[in-house]
């Protein structure tokens, strides 16, 4: 641990381009977690709860802890008693099964014993939630997916993940009145990854989008129902895994598209965007939308303007992120720089808590600095007041001004491991540190030190991150300083300085 606290509280000295944020945090009353397992659950009234599990740390304990949490008063949430398992490496997904007016929640993950469970609870009204004794077959590092794929009125539920013998499975869950039939299809099971639901041919049925870890290679596909039979398009997909995916109509034209984040067979993070051509196969747009591994994608409009906008979670070969960017529709996406904490193992969910017509961020996972997220933010938009026209309405608060200056910027490279650089068994500290280049394009000077790592270092994967972090100055001498305080912090703490020049 030692390591990576010299190093990352190192990484936040560097000069950030920071922008305006449209998001403030509230009082959440969470503890941080990773590997969580969340949702917001919507309660007979419209407003919705906040539901979080996951591994919590302290200085001397990990364990297991279930959080439930509802508003009390504005910005204000507040922990009351829930019969939620703590739960890690899991997946929840809440609908209305029973028809009475609110959220009802699906969980499954591994509690406090290691023992893999999935439970059902009924929302009987009033925050009481009693679980059901249906009979589930519990998976994890999955998906669940909630949708009527019987047309029988109800919703049915759609599962992908591993189970007890490491078996993967997708399957469905038929819901007749209240009661579950496991119905076995011939989609093959991922893990690290998800299926989702949607009816991309407007054929009124429901077809599977479905990407993960198919079992040592990553695995993408679009299955079409074939009046209840699954039939894999033929069409290829750019294989993902450590992966999610989504259903929407980005471009409004009446069909839906899909979009993919994950790592590819090398391990190299990656997102896809595909448009709906014809209700018949799917063709690749190109977007600036930054890949994510081990990532989480949400879909909202979160600026009330029409279309879905996204919500992502994940890390890409520098850090760990989280991001949101609005559809300027024709597959146009733009980072708004919504200054989130970014986070690996984590979540980050859409939801309006204060019913004020904007969507608001659970969020959940670790940072970079090793913090435990657990964390509720208010959207500041309110769209019912917003007025392009007047600067006192901007969509923006708590502006900062961007420095004037906006680069090229002076920067050096460096990476700490514990390891052993030759590929044997005695593994020490090490920290690998590049010379001083003028950056070119954003994060070129990154590629270039891994790739040398992965030449010159026998046991430095492809893509292994390994915490590496770029420090950015406006002149040369202000660059030159700081890499020398670098190097000689990490030579007092025992690390052994290795230089990669180029």
């Amino acid at each position: 641990m030692k390591k990576h606290i010299i190093l990352l509280l190192i990484a936040f000295l560097f000069i950030s381009r920071v922008y305006s944020q449209v998001f403030t945090e509230i009082h959440s009353g969470f503890h941080g977690v990773i590997e969580p397992v969340a949702a917001w659950i919507q309660d007979a009234n419209g407003s919705p709860d906040a539901f979080l599990a996951g591994d919590y740390y302290t200085d001397t304990k990990e364990y297991l802890i279930s959080q439930y949490s509802v508003k009390t008063k504005k910005d204000y949430f507040s922990a009351v008693s829930s019969p939620f398992p703590a739960l890690s490496r899991g997946m929840a997904a809440t609908a209305d099964y029973d028809k009475d007016g609110d959220d009802d929640i699906l969980i499954s993950g591994y509690n406090a014993s290691g023992q893999l469970i999935m439970r059902l609870y009924r929302n009987d009204k009033n925050r009481r939630f009693y679980r059901l004794k249906e009979s589930f077959t519990p998976v994890s590092n999955g998906s669940f997916d909630w949708g009527d794929f019987d047309h029988d009125g109800d919703p049915d539920i759609l599962v992908t993940g591993k189970r007890y013998s490491n078996q993967l499975a997708t399957v469905i869950y038929r819901n007749d009145k209240g009661l579950f039939t496991e119905q076995n299809t011939n989609i093959p099971g991922v893990y690290n990854g998800s299926a989702r639901w949607a009816d991309f041919d407007n054929d009124n049925d429901l077809d599977v989008l479905i990407t993960g870890d198919i079992g040592g290679k990553p695995f993408t596909a679009v299955y079409k129902n074939n009046n209840g039979k699954f039939v894999r398009l033929a069409q290829t997909f750019y294989p993902l895994r450590n992966s999610d995916c989504a259903w929407v109509d980005f471009d409004l034209d009446g069909d839906m598209d899909f979009i993919i984040s994950g790592e590819d067979v090398e391990g190299f993070p990656v997102c896809m965007v595909y448009t709906n051509e014809e209700r018949v196969f799917f063709r690749e747009v190109p977007v600036a939308i930054k890949g994510l591994k081990n990532c989480t994608i949400d879909l909202a409009d979160y600026d009330n303007d029409g279309d879905m906008d996204i919500l992502m979670t994940g890390e890409s070969l520098e850090r760990p992120y989280t991001l949101v960017y609005e559809n300027k529709s024709s597959f146009n996406f733009e980072n708004i720089v919504a200054g989130l904490p970014g986070v690996s193992s984590g979540i980050a969910l859409w939801g309006d808590y204060d019913n004020d017509g904007d969507q608001d961020i659970l969020l959940a996972g670790i940072t970079i600095c090793y913090d435990f997220i657990g964390k509720i933010y208010r959207n500041n938009l309110n769209p019912a007041k917003r007025s392009p026209a007047s600067d006192e309405n901007s969509i923006f608060i708590n502006t900062v001004v961007a420095p004037s200056y906006t680069g090229p910027y002076y920067y050096y490279v460096f990476s700490s491991c514990f390891c052993d650089p030759t590929g044997g068994d005695n593994p020490q500290y090490h920290l690998y540190i590049s010379n001083i280049h003028r950056e070119k394009t954003d994060y070129d000077l990154n590629y270039k030190f891994n790739d040398i790592l992965i030449k010159t270092v026998p046991n430095w994967g492809k893509s292994d991150r390994g915490h590496r972090t770029s420090n950015g100055f406006i002149t040369k001498q202000e660059a030159v300083t700081s890499r020398r305080q670098v190097i000689e912090s990490y030579k007092q703490s025992g690390f052994q300085v290795h230089y990669i020049n180029w």
